[in-house]
């Protein structure tokens, strides 16, 4: 068999007198660069119908199942599940147990709002049991659906794991300590915290999720990243420009993520899928494999870290235990207990309450967002909510298919069920 880098080289180096002999064939011979250009010419259209497959991912057609399917689509490195999974028993609750909402003037039950807010699965946690657990477009327990930026509270929980384990030795330390080939980029002098905290001052257009339109620079990057799979995306922050102050403001960036899971993995010397199977996945439980998708081919391509980890529902759910818990999943300390709390924390006046956007009254931490009731959230694209609440014991995922990457009615007609859980679930 003939790959196609023997072709190029057979390309440049042969001649035309080369043949290769079909004996059971009428035309008997075909020379050796025809038979390299007709593999060059397959092998093209392959690439070209991929690229295109990935291209239009995003595309709104078949949404729903395109979220349960992405590994499918981008090549992506397997963490495997636990040989000892967290227990997830089932919640023992009334037989007339209900749970109802008010939207917008009218009172919705759990079925209207999983129609209504495009829901693809919806996974309800109380005291670490199950009280509704729903899978919907044909989705399964072992369906592994894409996180988008909920990956981002993964990849800052493998920072703190970092941390514990020696790799870095602080949070307040400059990002280029530990990632030299930073070292004259907009990324000079912006520290891990300010990047944990989407502060880094960095400049960055996150304001439309429109991925055609290449002015944006998120959607210049998944092209040429992503799609072409021309480069890896945090090659982009070398083309990128210092705006304001490091820990001024608020921006949020999905470059600022990934350059984190760069860190994770030029700190620790291992693969950040390898690192998050040994010290995440496997000591929190989890039951299913799971999928970090890359930015190329598995050979060279990174983890996606900031949006691409795909896995089950109730992994998602037992990874809100783990947060809930402060770190512990059992008896085991999986993450340490002041981790949780720095990262849970808007402890900076550009990512206090209400500071992010003008009317929008959440804060930020190590890229958790924050309600001012003590409750964070993980939070990514077309609707993926992992929902916390510490003080009633209560985690809520909420995987979707939504119309746009940001829907801000379906965003808060969410929060609203949420609160009605929390409430329901008070006496039980």
């Amino acid at each position: 068999q003939l790959g196609v880098p023997a072709c190029i080289y057979i390309l440049i180096r042969s001649n035309d007198s080369a043949k290769i002999r079909f004996p059971n064939s009428k035309k008997r011979e075909l020379t050796m660069k025809k038979l390299c250009l007709l593999i060059a010419l397959v092998a093209s259209s392959v690439f070209a119908q991929e690229e295109d497959m990935r291209r239009s991912y995003i595309d709104l057609e078949d949404r729903a199942y395109k979220m349960q399917d992405a590994i499918q689509t981008f090549p992506g490195r397997r963490m495997s599940a636990s040989t000892n999974p967290l227990p997830m028993p089932t919640a023992d609750l009334p037989g007339d147990f209900k749970i109802h909402y008010e939207w917008e003037g009218e009172s919705y039950g759990i079925e209207d709002f999983n129609e209504r807010t495009n829901s693809n699965a919806l996974l309800i946690l109380k005291n670490g049991a199950i009280v509704k657990e729903i899978y919907r477009n044909g989705s399964e327990a072992d369906t592994k659906f894409i996180s988008w930026s909920t990956a981002k509270s993964f990849t800052s929980t493998m920072v703190g794991i970092a941390v514990e384990d020696g790799y870095i030795d602080s949070v307040e330390e400059a990002l280029t300590n530990y990632l030299p080939a930073l070292l004259g980029s907009a990324y000079e002098g912006v520290s891990i915290k300010n990047t944990l905290q989407m502060s880094s001052g960095v400049e960055w257009d996150e304001s439309s999720y429109e991925f055609r339109d290449l002015s944006k620079p998120l959607a210049y990057q998944w092209e040429n990243s992503i799609v072409q799979h021309r480069y890896r995306f945090i090659e982009g922050a070398n083309s990128l420009l210092q705006s304001i102050q490091p820990g001024s403001k608020f921006n949020y960036s999905t470059m600022d993520s990934s350059i984190l899971g760069w860190l994770v993995e030029n700190s620790t010397g291992k693969r950040l899928a390898s690192y998050m199977e040994e010290r995440l996945w496997h000591p929190a439980g989890m039951e299913f494999d799971a999928v970090w998708l890359l930015d190329g081919p598995e050979e060279i391509g990174r983890e996606m870290a900031g949006g691409m980890l795909a896995a089950s529902l109730r992994d998602f759910g037992r990874y809100g235990l783990l947060m809930l818990n402060n770190g512990r999943s059992g008896e085991r300390q999986v993450i340490s207990e002041n981790w949780v709390r720095e990262a849970t924390s808007a402890d900076e006046e550009a990512v206090s309450y209400g500071a992010l956007y003008e009317g929008y009254p959440l804060g930020y931490g190590y890229q958790w967002w924050l309600f001012p009731d003590g409750n964070f959230e993980a939070q990514g694209l077309f609707g993926q909510l992992l929902y916390i609440a510490p003080e009633e014991n209560v985690v809520i995922v909420k995987l979707s298919a939504w119309p746009e990457g940001l829907v801000e009615e379906m965003e808060f007609e969410s929060y609203a069920f949420f609160d009605a859980v929390v409430s329901a679930l008070k006496d039980f």
